[in-house]
């Protein structure tokens, strides 16, 4: 990926050449929330801007939720409002080049909207027209005056036998296109490109309306509609950039435009993308850098995307489109924060304050490099090292403001979650039908299977897809719901001190398991702080079992949480040191000396390590490791 690029600030302006491969692929940076993607997005749109015409579009905003008020649905769609907001931004002026306008864009969005101008509303006409009219204007002074003398002859030409499409497309265009300032002269050629429109037989007028009607006719059909809307943006600015090969004697403008779409599975921006993704399919060559943000790891609109690391993305790695519009796409994974990454960011967040030597490393444990939970876990270090609190579990669970910083996390990661309570329990699950046991038996009656469902589906939908023996596949998001498990949901006024929905559900999944399937019975045993039916089962099954699938064993079931951080009630017995005869008790201190080094909130001592080490070398001379 190549953009033009510029010596110095000084020779910004100069005409030079425009180099770039035959296309550039469509950059999707994926993964869920929490992991930098608007974060990145940003710093892109920052580091462009002044450079290169810019444009930067959200997904979630609150403006593609509906229609303004009065405007009738179908004139409107979250797409429309998408690429309108998108050239507004593309047109404002850079250099010495001067604004860019838009007037095949402008001529069908005006269609569009002026097929639901029925209700003669001329304060909202003239302000729906405006707007889509100044995408054609160079933003000389006199543009709002030939606006308004358009408007008052158009609502004064709209026939009296209500909303024809046809008819008022058609008095929009001649009121807008009649004149002789280069605002209307400009409107006539962008009205042309319409007549290459399906079966518009080459007349423009025709093509709008037919544009105009396929919006309105809603479906498939306005899915068609939105296409040619973003072909035309694109035309617009290809033709804007026509002096960088010299076809038009003009100014040349420095820069790709750039075009950076945040959200992308949201509907207004992911209809843009897949626009330019088809038209690109379709071999229309455009000018645009696109940048996006998906939450999530992938998307049936992008199903057939190239995928890299950053780090191959970053080195150029070879890429090439295929014959569909998904895989002009390239979907890049954003990866997590390195142990420096976070050290770093604890020290920034604690200048001059004496940092514990294994804060750094138990903080990277725990978020696994979520850059949003280090930097979070960094501010509350700022506000409580100095209060004695060293462990991510104490940072955690500190106040600010009367919230404790876990909650602020969970608040980050899942927002307008209404079921974190119910999430939190069925954290513990495996799958889904151990969450359905667990829903059953825990939550409110109706919960039942179908809430199962739909939390599974909003944790997908925020990119937490399930993982192998977790219902919640993240890590980190799994250890902040369970504590949540134990000092929110357990803790909470007019409830027993001694967190009866943990016990409970470990209780549940631990039954519902049974003799069936021991290892995972032996993993809810002993977050109840009961070994005996571990070490049981570790020993039965060690010398008729693989090693490394042994290993295997001892760390799921060692992984099961601790019902508080530094738990010191399960019992750390035969601490004594040597070898002893009997495989059991060697077996029982290799079980607590994992147990030890696996609660994700507190960092493991060195010696809790070293302790690990010598009990599993204890073990050698029962098996060949």
């Amino acid at each position: 990926m190549t953009t033009a690029t510029t010596p110095t600030p000084a020779l910004f302006d100069i005409p030079r050449a425009y180099e770039h491969a035959p296309e550039l692929p469509f950059v999707v940076l994926a993964g869920a929330r929490g992991l930098g993607r608007s974060t990145a997005l940003r710093e892109l749109c920052a580091a462009f801007r002044g450079r290169s015409p810019v444009a930067w579009v959200d997904g979630e905003e609150s403006r593609f939720d509906g229609p303004p008020p009065g405007r009738p649905p179908t004139s409107w769609s979250p797409a429309y409002e998408a690429v309108t907001v998108v050239a507004e931004q593309l047109a404002e002026p850079l250099g010495a080049a001067g604004r860019i306008t838009f007037p095949r864009l402008a001529c069908g969005l005006l269609a569009v909207a002026a097929g639901g101008w029925g209700d003669r509303g001329l304060s909202r006409i003239c302000a729906e027209a405006e707007r889509v009219l100044l995408l054609s204007d160079t933003g000389g002074w006199l543009a709002g005056r030939w606006v308004g003398r358009a408007v008052a002859r158009l609502v004064s030409s709209l026939s009296d036998q209500g909303p024809v499409v046809e008819a008022t497309v058609e008095a929009a265009l001649e009121a807008f296109s009649e004149g002789m300032s280069s605002s209307h002269r400009r409107l006539r050629r962008g009205a042309v490109w319409y007549r290459d429109h399906p079966y518009a037989a080459g007349n423009p007028k025709l093509g709008l309306v037919l544009l105009s009607r396929h919006f309105h006719a809603g479906g498939d059909a306005r899915t068609h509609a939105e296409h040619h809307l973003v072909r035309a943006l694109l035309a617009d600015l290809d033709d804007a950039y026509a002096g960088v090969t010299g076809v038009v004697p003009r100014q040349q403008r420095a820069g790709r435009p750039v075009v950076l779409l945040d959200n992308v599975q949201e509907a207004a921006v992911r209809r843009l993308m897949e626009s330019v993704l088809r038209a690109r399919a379709d071999g229309r060559r455009d000018q645009v850098a696109f940048f996006a943000g998906l939450r999530g790891q992938g998307h049936p609109a992008l199903r057939n995307a190239t995928r890299r690391t950053l780090a191959e993305a970053t080195r150029g790695a070879d890429w090439a489109p295929g014959g569909t519009p998904s895989s002009h796409a390239l979907l890049v994974a954003l990866p997590p924060l390195s142990p420096d990454d976070t050290r770093h960011a604890l020290e920034g967040e604690c200048p001059g304050a004496a940092i514990p030597p294994l804060l750094p490393c138990a903080v990277h444990r725990l978020t696994g490099g979520n850059p949003l939970g280090t930097a979070l876990l960094a501010a509350s270090a700022g506000r409580n090292l100095p209060r004695g609190l060293t462990t991510p579990a104490e940072l955690l669970l500190a106040e600010d403001g009367g919230r404790r910083a876990y909650e602020s996390v969970l608040e980050r990661l899942l927002p307008d979650e209404d079921h974190l309570d119910e999430l939190a329990v069925l954290s513990l699950a495996h799958d889904h039908e151990s969450a359905v046991v667990l829903a059953e038996s825990q939550l409110p009656v109706g919960f039942g299977e179908s809430g199962v469902r739909a939390l599974s589906g909003r944790l997908a939908a925020e990119g937490h897809a399930p993982s192998p023996d977790h219902f919640v596949g993240d890590p980190f998001l799994r250890a902040l719901l369970l504590l949540r498990l134990r000092h929110g949901t357990a803790a909470r006024p007019g409830r027993r001190p001694d967190h009866p929905v943990w016990w409970n559900a470990h209780r549940t999944l631990a039954a519902h398991y049974g003799s069936a399937r021991p290892l995972h019975r032996a993993h809810h045993e002993l977050a109840l702080g009961n070994p005996d039916f571990a070490v049981a089962h570790l020993h039965d099954t060690y010398r008729s079992t693989a090693p490394r699938d042994w290993l295997t064993s001892l760390t799921f079931i060692t992984s099961a949480p601790h019902h508080t951080p530094d738990d010191t009630r399960i019992p750390t017995a035969l601490d004594a040191a040597g070898p002893d005869p009997d495989l059991r008790l060697r077996v029982r201190r290799v079980l607590h000396a994992a147990r030890r080094t696996t609660d994700p909130f507190s960092p493991p001592a060195p010696e809790d390590a070293d302790r690990l080490r010598r009990d599993l070398a204890s073990l050698l001379p029962e098996a060949a490791l």
